[in-house]
C-alpha cells in the first residue's frame, strides 16, 4: 500500500495551468467541507453542553449533523481522488508488470468517473424532484433540495478529478 502523510499541497513542478487550477479547486472544496465539519462540531458541543447543563439542546441537531456531514463528505472526495488516497487493495496486483498495473489503475479511475457522473445526474434529478414536491426534513423543515444541490458540484468535480487521474495513469504507462 502506498500511504503518504505528506501535507504538501503545492501542485507538482511543471504542472500545467489546468492541473494547478484543478488542484486549487479540489483544495477549496475540501476546505469548505472542513469548515462545515468544524461548524458541526461546534454546534454539537453547544447542543451537548446545553442538554447536560441547562436542559436546552439545539433543536434538530442530529438532523443538521446528517445534512452537513453529507455535504462535507462529498466535498472531500475530489481531493481524495486527485491525490490517489482512496483505499487500494493491491495485494494481487503487486507482482504484475508496471504497464498492467497502470491500466488497472486507469480502469479504476475511469469507473470512478462514470460512477461520479451517474451520481451527479441522479442527485440533480433528486434536487428537481425534492423541490417540486416540497420535501423537507422531519424536525426543522429544511428543504432537502438545498443540501442535495450542495452535493452535485462535488460529484461533478469528482468526475473531473477522476478523468485527470485516468489520463495521468495512461500517460505514465506509456513512458518507457
Amino acid at each position: 500500500m502506498n500511504e503518504s502523510l505528506s501535507f504538501d499541497s503545492s501542485p507538482a513542478e511543471g504542472a500545467g495551468l489546468a492541473s494547478r487550477a484543478l488542484q486549487r479547486t479540489a483544495q477549496g472544496f475540501a476546505l469548505g467541507g472542513g469548515c462545515i465539519l468544524l461548524a458541526l462540531v461546534a454546534m454539537s458541543l453547544v447542543s451537548i453542553i446545553g442538554r447536560k447543563l441547562f436542559a436546552t439542546p439545539i433543536q434538530g441537531d442530529i438532523e443538521l449533523m446528517e445534512i452537513g456531514a453529507a455535504v462535507a463528505i462529498a466535498a472531500f472526495l475530489p481531493l481524495c481522488e486527485l491525490r490517489g488516497q482512496h483505499i487500494k487493495v493491491d495485494a494481487f496486483t503487486l507482482k504484475l508488470p508496471v504497464r498492467v498495473q497502470a491500466w488497472l489503475d486507469a480502469s479504476a479511475h475511469f469507473l470512478c468517473l462514470l460512477v461520479a457522473l451517474v451520481l451527479a445526474w441522479r442527485t440533480s434529478l433528486q434536487v428537481l424532484e425534492s423541490r417540486e414536491y416540497g420535501e423537507v426534513s422531519t424536525l426543522l423543515s429544511v428543504p432537502l433540495w438545498i443540501p442535495l444541490l450542495g452535493i452535485v458540484p462535488s460529484l461533478l468535480l469528482l468526475a473531473v478529478t477522476a478523468g485527470a487521474r485516468t489520463r495521468q495513469c495512461l500517460t505514465r504507462e506509456q513512458r518507457p
